[in-house]
């Protein structure tokens, strides 16, 4: 039975041909927000990444750079964890799945489907894309025009020939076409239990328009899909059939049980709490590329094995750079940690997480980016804690500033932290933002209207001044705690510009409802450098 107490979110595949680029950042730093969140509310919080690498495109990559299969993957694996150790990550578990621990698993589940007469023998012609790890039909294949280098939508109209070739729309490459015995999963034993389990889940899979899609596709068609390869000789062997190995997909879901095992907890690779039971997961972000195989493949073959279903998967869309699709033939791939080096990491994060909600396309526009950085943190944020700083600094109170809130204002504090909470437990991240930058401006409007640094000049309104800035002070301490999960390191940095740099480690202890109800003594000792620097706009 798994602990109420406990949240385990999981990042979507990241396949080991490619190091991590922004559209992968994206989904990372949605899965650590969420993470870090759970973790500071006094969840036992898993999160677990990972690298897919039991596939034929592997074999391929490793030939083309003259590497041993071992030798490419563990590089592969470490130019993973740098990006994500870069980005502060905070992830629990990276599991590779050539993990022996993997491997055994993903035999035990194949031999319990087996044994209940889900798994069966067959013989299989698809065409099929090495770079989805996918079979594909007509109607999932686009037309590529390779003299003007268009693509356009499967026609009977249209012939075939040397310029017009059908392709995978994701990659631009012709399939191969596949012809060998397999082993298939009955998939469609399962049409009836997935509907009722949608019937009773209707939030499983969020947006609701592409759970929508979801549920059309199980209503429109369902059938058995193969679950092994007999050409392929790199993966997890069938326990029931050596000669054969598993499908990519089948072994790679696994991994999200796999780190769930005790014997996995009892690795190093671990830094999750011990000893908690957190099957089933709690979310999985995954990308609208990823969702049929998640919310229909993935669910029955849970429920083939005996496991419980995860709660809820929350599906990314996709986004352009500057209005063009992500392609390594454009060079337009922005490494995230190059980015983040030349602008900052708080700057990527703010604009990938406000700009657009989880679950709509978008673009990641690099002038906006900082624009939007500069205008909400930079000038906002970052000049209204100067200001509080420098003006209370000019008081020259020894003993710091002790509680005396203003009530009567009060009320819009309470607002903001209840509709915060409602927003991003419920994953609307950028709503979450957006209304802490509202709140920002609220407390800007109240200092103008204040107008503390005329007040301060008069010696008999000093107690007023103080009043004010308490108030003040104390509304940007619950923004920096609300903020935490977004920027951690910068709101470390703040806490201690105040006397408060313990927060870090009461927050990391699961302790933001008790920091919350604190009544605090503001020690501003300092001005300090800006902590949001402001950039150019090239």
């Amino acid at each position: 039975m798994k602990d109420k107490n406990t949240f385990f979110i999981t990042t979507p595949i990241y396949y080991t041909n490619w190091i991590p680029h922004i559209g992968h950042a994206y989904s990372s730093l949605i899965a650590d927000t969420i993470a870090r969140n759970n973790k500071i509310n006094w969840k036992k919080t898993k999160f677990s990444t990972w690298v897919d690498e039991n596939s034929q495109k592997v074999v391929e990559k490793a030939e083309e750079k003259n590497m041993s299969i071992e030798e490419y993957l563990d590089l592969m694996a470490d130019e993973h964890k740098k990006v994500w150790n870069w980005l502060k990550i905070d992830f629990t578990d990276f599991i590779r799945t050539t993990d022996k621990v993997h491997h055994k698993l993903v035999q035990e589940v194949l031999q319990k489907s087996f044994d209940n007469w889900d798994i069966y023998e067959g013989e299989y012609e698809w065409m099929y894309c090495v770079w989805c790890e996918a079979f594909k039909k007509d109607e999932d294949l686009v037309y590529l025009n390779k003299e003007q280098n268009v693509t356009f939508p499967i026609s009977d109209k249209v012939k075939v020939n040397d310029n017009i070739i059908k392709v995978c729309p994701d990659h631009l490459k012709t399939p191969d076409t596949i012809k060998e015995k397999n082993y298939f999963f009955k998939l469609s034993k399962y049409e009836d239990k997935l509907k009722e389990f949608y019937k009773n889940n209707p939030d499983f899979v969020t947006p609701s328009d592409r759970f929508n899609e979801v549920k059309a596709f199980v209503d429109r068609w369902l059938e058995d899909f193969s679950i092994s390869r007999e050409t392929n000789k790199f993966g997890v062997k069938l326990p029931f059939d050596e000669s054969q190995v598993t499908y990519v997909w089948y072994d790679a879901l696994y991994n999200y049980v796999t780190v769930t095992t005790p014997e996995w907890e009892q690795k190093e690779c671990s830094k999750s709490p011990k000893w908690y039971n957190f099957w089933p997961a709690d979310l999985h972000v995954v990308g609208k590329d990823i969702i049929r195989f998640h919310a229909i493949y993935w669910p029955a073959m849970l429920m083939s094995a005996g496991y419980e279903l995860p709660k809820q998967i929350l599906t990314t869309w996709f986004f352009t750079v500057d209005w063009q699709k992500i392609s390594k033939s454009l060079w337009n791939a922005i490494d995230p940690v190059q980015f983040s080096e030349e602008y900052s990491k708080d700057l990527l994060t703010l604009y990938l997480l406000s700009s657009f909600n989880i679950g709509q396309d978008g673009d990641f526009d690099q002038k906006q980016a900082v624009l939007t950085y500069n205008a909400k943190l930079a000038n906002n944020f970052g000049n209204l804690v100067n200001r509080v700083v420098v003006l209370t600094l000019k008081l020259g109170l020894e003993n710091g500033l002790k509680w005396n809130i203003d009530k009567d204002i009060n009320n819009s504090l309470k607002e903001y932290v209840t509709d915060f909470d409602k927003n991003i437990s419920s994953y609307n991240l950028k709503e979450s933002l957006d209304l802490t930058f509202k709140f920002l401006d609220a407390i800007n409007k109240y200092v103008d209207e204040k107008q503390p640094w005329a007040l301060i000049k008069d010696e008999s309104k000093r107690d007023e001044v103080i009043d004010i800035f308490y108030t003040i002070s104390e509304w940007l301490r619950q923004v920096w705690l609300n903020l935490y999960s977004f920027f951690p390191e910068k709101m470390w940095e703040l806490f201690s510009k105040i006397g408060l740099e313990w927060y870090v480690e009461e927050l990391e202890n699961g302790k933001l409802k008790e920091l919350r109800e604190k009544q605090e003594v503001f020690m501003i000792k300092e001005k300090g450098e800006a902590l949001f620097e402001r950039f150019d706009v090239n």
